[in-house]
């Protein structure tokens, strides 16, 4: 069967970064939603992040296949291959030898995409998710009508149930070490309008975001630090006053939320997801507002609490973890918690 015509060759104006580790099923599937994207100009990396099996040999059995009968080039670089390269292929996967966190990871990406000048925007796409074919034009749109606009977010609809939104942004409070997400629970049909919510967003939500190249250059790349979790509320915060950030409701995304930690809005969350979104908690109020962090204590030993009651003595053993480590200056990576005995913390940034 012809694989029809070949694409024809756009230099790339926006590069889109995404994540691998453990789960190249779903990353798949996301490359190939992103093969019927309206928007000819980009280019994909994606940052296979040492997951140590087998991902890295899967998604380049993909390329050579499906996406090279579309006519699509790509290539594969170690993470010591970084120095001189940049984004000449439509896809380029970074095989890192040792898991790098959300941010590390996508970080990979961004700075192989800033390497060619002609990239204005990136997009962070999480691996577990599909995009329409106007999903990328949305949020491009959205900010082109605001040139203070730093970063954009989409509309996350639960992939499992095409009609509920699981959320358009997010909304967080330091002072109280608490937040939430907008627009959970809606359909499509009931969103709150642009402004509404743009008015009381605090960041994107994660798993979708377009950051310009202009917010990129003047604020950094993400905080490699937290590892998973808070790194777009650094981000955002980090923008402030110079740069906005928006919300872009034509920009539908589906989300299997959690597919590669294994935590979802349905139970209680994940060990690695727990331990993560706690300690993280803590090094933002300390870094962004110290005042806060006796509260934020306050509100882990309440979690612990609650756990306790609950009968649920891991949780509380993690809730204890994330309060010493934090306390201790402690930073750790990995999936260090599915060990029977934690191995020694590394030092991290303060």
């Amino acid at each position: 069967m012809s694989a029809g015509p070949a694409p024809v060759a756009v230099a790339p104006r926006v590069a889109i970064a995404i994540v691998n580790w453990r789960n190249a099923a779903d990353t798949i599937a996301c490359l190939e939603s992103l093969q019927h994207l309206a928007d000819p100009d980009v280019a994909v990396i994606v940052c296979e992040n040492g997951s140590g099996d087998g991902s890295a040999e899967k998604l380049a059995a993909w390329a050579a296949g499906p996406l090279a009968q579309s006519g699509r080039t790509f290539r594969m670089l170690s993470d010591s291959d970084l120095n001189n390269a940049a984004p000449d292929h439509y896809l380029t996967i970074i095989a890192s030898q040792r898991n790098l966190g959300f941010a590390g990871g996508n970080n990979l990406c961004i700075s192989l995409a800033l390497a060619d000048r002609g990239i204005e925007a990136v997009w962070l796409l999480n691996n577990d998710t599909e995009v329409l074919p106007d999903s990328l034009s949305a949020l491009r749109a959205r900010m082109a009508e605001d040139p203070r606009m730093g970063i954009c977010g989409s509309t996350l609809v639960y992939h499992h149930d095409k009609t509920t939104v699981q959320a358009v942004a997010g909304r967080y409070d330091i002072a109280r070490g608490a937040g939430g997400e907008i627009g959970q629970g809606a359909t499509l049909a009931t969103l709150p309008s642009r402004a509404e919510v743009e008015a009381q967003m605090s960041y994107p939500p994660g798993a979708s975001m377009l950051a310009s190249r202009r917010f990129i250059d003047a604020v950094g790349l993400m905080e490699e630090s937290y590892f998973l979790y808070f790194e777009e509320i650094d981000w955002t915060l980090r923008g402030k006053p110079e740069f906005t950030v928006g919300w872009a409701p034509g920009s539908v995304v589906f989300h299997k939320e959690g597919g590669s930690i294994g935590t979802n809005a349905r139970g209680r969350p994940s060990d690695l997801s727990l331990y993560y979104n706690l300690v993280n908690r803590l090094r933002v109020a300390k870094r962004f507002q110290p005042g806060a962090v006796p509260a934020n204590i306050a509100r882990l030993c309440a979690i612990a609490a609650k756990y306790g009651l609950k009968g649920d003595m891991r949780g509380v053993r993690i809730v204890l973890h994330a309060l010493g480590d934090f306390l201790a200056g402690r930073y750790r990576t990995g999936a260090w918690l599915s060990a029977s005995r934690a191995p020694t913390p590394s030092k991290g940034k303060s």
